[in-house]
């Protein structure tokens, strides 16, 4: 196979640097000036599309390592360990189920934990064997009585 750009090779010069570096010049007519910048331009969406793929591949593999697993099953851990200390200690002072969700969640929320919403809260003390039932918290309705004319 013929490169179409074989006059390139004779154009061509490589210079050798320091640190294992090259210095490239190229002599082009200047009709096959925007030709070889298209290439160049290709190729650096290749090399781009190459990396990429590449740290993608790598962050998979690292989030799919057993140290990164056995990392985040102890965070749940640490997390569920917390959240029932808390709601023991805010159901045995006397305080709802309710109430102790959201006394939780402020808490979390003051350290600036990322799993503080109620939202969160209250499906891990579900998954821990505290109460309730997994899903949104019902709001109960309250009817006024009839009115007399």
């Amino acid at each position: 196979m013929t490169s179409l750009f074989s006059y390139l090779h004779r154009s061509l010069k490589v210079t050798p640097l320091e640190d294992g570096q090259v210095q490239v010049t190229v002599n082009l007519h200047a009709d096959d000036f925007i030709h070889f910048i298209r290439i160049l331009d290709s190729l650096i969406g290749f090399v781009r599309l190459v990396k990429n793929k590449d740290r993608m591949a790598r962050n998979i593999a690292a989030y799919e390592s057993e140290e990164s697993i056995n990392e985040r099953k102890q965070y749940k851990e640490r997390y569920h360990s917390r959240i029932v200390e808390l709601f023991d200690r805010y159901t045995h002072q006397g305080l709802d189920r309710t109430s102790a969700i959201k006394k939780i969640s402020a808490d979390l929320r003051k350290d600036k934990h990322p799993w503080s919403s109620p939202d969160l809260v209250r499906p891990s003390l579900v998954e821990v064997g505290r109460g309730g039932r997994p899903g949104r918290a019902k709001k109960i309705m309250v009817q006024d009585s009839p009115r007399s004319n």
